[in-house]
């Protein structure tokens, strides 16, 4: 029987077409993705890369809302510390107040209110991963220094800035409170303060006008640990939402992608039985086999 070439080939076509639909099934079982090209879904395929778009950004915002928090905390802590050892300045100052404190009673004082003091400047360069935490923006650099020019023997060398960190589309929130704004620039703050402190027990004249001016320091180490305490409570509530936003992104995203299992099934049955129907046809209309067609 003469066979038309033009039946064949069309027949063959067929046969790639079917051939390759199976394989696009079979991808989409092993892979879990409806959509592997965006021919598959031009449609839904232009809508997942806007959710994954969306998503990305989310967890980028994340990111800087967990480092933002770990760099807060580390502060805050540091601040605890600060206020324990100026409330033992405070202490120290009533003690040093004392009329009946003997010479080296006095000089005891007055050593463990440098010892303090060396403290605060230990605490003030606090840093986390290379990164100094009350030098405002100038992060790289210690933000205290030993300066004996300076009426409190301290230098800032930090600056005034405010590092802004985004945790949400157009939601920025300060990262740091500058140095200054916390233990002073070293002629004024929680540095001069201790110092003359010293210098009033040295002297024993003053101590009580000086341990009120540590007293009005530590007001203002406090507030900054307020707007701490405030900052990493905005940070857990936009972490909170941003998890939220996480998961309903990735349903999203889910649902435009994934493979529809059953149906992937059933095509991949229909692909098959079309298959093996067009094997039939070809080996007759060729007077062969379907065992020598596919040899």
């Amino acid at each position: 029987m003469r066979v038309n070439p033009d039946t064949n080939s069309a027949m063959l076509a067929a046969l790639d077409r079917v051939n390759l639909n199976e394989q696009h099934t079979i991808n989409q079982l092993s892979s879990g993705l409806r959509i592997q090209t965006p021919s598959d879904d031009p449609a839904g395929a232009a809508a997942l890369v806007e959710v994954q778009s969306q998503d990305a950004e989310t967890q980028q915002f994340t990111k800087n809302a967990n480092a933002m928090q770990t760099q807060m905390q580390s502060a805050d802590s540091a601040l605890s510390s600060v206020v324990t050892a100026v409330q033992r300045a405070v202490t120290l100052g009533v003690e040093g107040a004392t009329a009946t404190l003997s010479d080296s009673d006095r000089s005891a004082v007055a050593n463990e209110l440098a010892g303090v003091k060396d403290q605060l400047l230990q605490l003030a360069n606090s840093s986390l991963q290379g990164v100094y935490l009350f030098a405002g923006t100038a992060t790289s650099t210690a933000p205290y220094i030993t300066d004996n020019s300076s009426p409190s023997g301290v230098a800032y060398q930090g600056n005034d800035q405010t590092k802004q960190v985004e945790v949400g589309q157009d939601y920025w929130i300060d990262a740091n409170v500058p140095g200054s704004s916390i233990f002073g620039d070293g002629t004024s703050g929680v540095f001069k303060a201790v110092s003359g402190l010293i210098s009033a027990v040295q002297n024993n004249t003053g101590v009580d006008v000086a341990t009120d001016a540590v007293n009005t320091a530590m007001n203002q180490v406090t507030a900054s640990r307020v707007q701490y305490g405030n900052t990493l409570n905005q940070l857990t509530s936009s972490e909170g939402i941003l998890s939220n936003v996480h998961v309903q992104l990735q349903q999203q995203i889910n649902s435009l992608a994934a493979t529809d299992v059953a149906q992937a099934a059933s095509d991949l049955v229909t692909s098959e039985t079309s298959r093996n129907a067009l094997l039939q046809v070809i080996a007759k209309t060729n007077g062969t086999s379907l065992f020598d067609y596919l040899h």
